[in-house]
């Protein structure tokens, strides 16, 4: 599939200027984070009922993938010192740490104003219990809530960067010791990680606190696989000019792929076929990550573009949005003497309206908060934030801030 390789002047650029942006897969990132909301958005209603939905939390694997393939194209062959390592850890911390932290302030504050008005929570659910433990505020802050305790805690979506923050390590370590042979260790991580979930993960691919870092593992490893498959081992970028030859369609192979991913993630969703997921969504990266077809244009607009840039602050603002609903509902019903919140999902709470359509509406405005609010989480938050921790970096490591971080990560996720 991707056997051209970029022109000597695009590898002129990419010195000069740092690897070139995937826009269509930032888009992809924030498409995937919608579908996270949808998951999670506790509402009765069609959109909930859908099976694509029901099945949202398996987009959390194309996080990890897509993560390995633009780490893999940002850092393949730059770890070469410890110096190198260690800034590139401090760049990732810098990229998930500030609105992580922020998150669990405001968890932790509405946790407080639930013990003074316990009206606020579910009945029996006392301040500072189950989720919420202050025991774990530690590890949350410290991003060690991954196989330390035995349920999810505080912003519970964030155990997915904690998790990925451990392949972090695993890849800048395999990169720094192995350099050009770092597939050979992806090899064996998505092979090993694999296996270990297969073999002793309770919840198999649908692992979070407890092995949800060999599930992050098993994705990133299969993104780097995915990144070495695109260019052949023989050059640091990816050519944009991989599909489309060979008289191949590449709008109708971007159709393709949607289809199949879309179709085997409500298919094998909780079920052994899951595991096959980072490979499925491995293609999807592959085939628009050349950014050659209609749909990639469709991607690469202001609004999509817009999408995925806040990708990261949707996943990481959504659930406490999400639980303020019900808080404001169950303050409707206590006012009003209706019954909008209800028994819904896991043994927690959601919102029924009465009417799936207006359950719908619901969830549409839910999204379409959770974006507003991203807009503004994303320049406040995590911008100012990356760039402080970009610059003790520069101090830490005496090194010039390199134009591959213009090449950010996953949200993971």
């Amino acid at each position: 599939m991707a056997k051209d390789l970029i022109t000597a002047q695009q590898a002129a650029a990419v010195r000069a200027d740092g690897p070139v942006r995937f826009e269509a897969l930032d888009s992809w990132r924030g498409l995937a984070a919608v579908f996270i909301i949808l998951f999670h958005a506790q509402v009765a209603s069609h959109v909930r009922d859908a099976s694509l939905v029901r099945a949202g939390e398996m987009f959390v694997d194309f996080f990890f993938v897509l993560s390995g393939f633009v780490i893999a194209h940002a850092y393949s062959g730059r770890l070469s010192t410890g110096a190198d390592f260690g800034r590139f850890m401090v760049l990732r911390v810098g990229r998930v740490f500030p609105l992580h932290l922020v998150m669990l302030i405001l968890f932790i504050l509405m946790e407080t104003g639930k013990s003074l008005a316990p009206s606020l929570g579910a009945a029996g659910d006392a301040a500072f219990t189950g989720t919420n433990d202050i025991l774990a505020i530690p590890t949350n802050v410290i991003l060690l809530h991954v196989g330390t305790h035995d349920q999810l805690t505080w912003n519970t979506p964030a155990w997915s960067i904690a998790a990925e923050m451990v392949a972090y390590v695993a890849f800048g370590l395999a990169a720094l010791l192995l350099g050009r042979f770092l597939w050979m260790a992806a090899v064996a991580g998505a092979v090993l990680s694999g296996w270990s979930l297969w073999a002793f993960a309770p919840h198999g691919m649908e692992s979070t606190y407890d092995f949800g870092d060999l599930r992050a593992i098993y994705g990133l490893s299969v993104g780097v696989l995915a990144y070495r498959l695109a260019v052949g081992g023989a050059a640091r970028s990816y050519s944009r000019a991989a599909v489309g030859q060979g008289g191949v369609n590449p709008t109708l192979l971007e159709i393709a792929a949607i289809f199949l991913a879309l179709g085997f993630v409500s298919y094998a969703y909780r079920t052994p076929a899951a595991f096959a997921a980072p490979f499925v969504f491995a293609l999807v990266v592959l085939v628009f990550a050349a950014e050659r077809g209609g749909v990639s244009a469709i991607l690469r607009t202001r609004p999509f573009v817009a999408v995925g840039l806040v990708s990261f602050s949707i996943y990481m603002v959504h659930m406490f949005l999400v639980m303020r609903v019900t808080n404001v509902a169950r303050l409707a019903d206590k006012l009003t003497g209706t019954n909008m919140v209800v028994p819904m999902g896991h043994g927690g709470e959601g919102v029924d309206l009465g009417n799936p359509f207006a359950g719908d509406l619901l969830v549409l405005a839910i999204v379409g908060l959770t974006i507003a609010v991203s807009l503004v989480t994303y320049r406040a938050i995590e911008q100012p934030g990356r760039d402080w921790f970009r610059r003790q970096a520069d101090r830490l490591f005496s090194r010039k801030s390199e134009s591959v971080e213009r090449v950010a990560p996953s949200r993971t996720a």
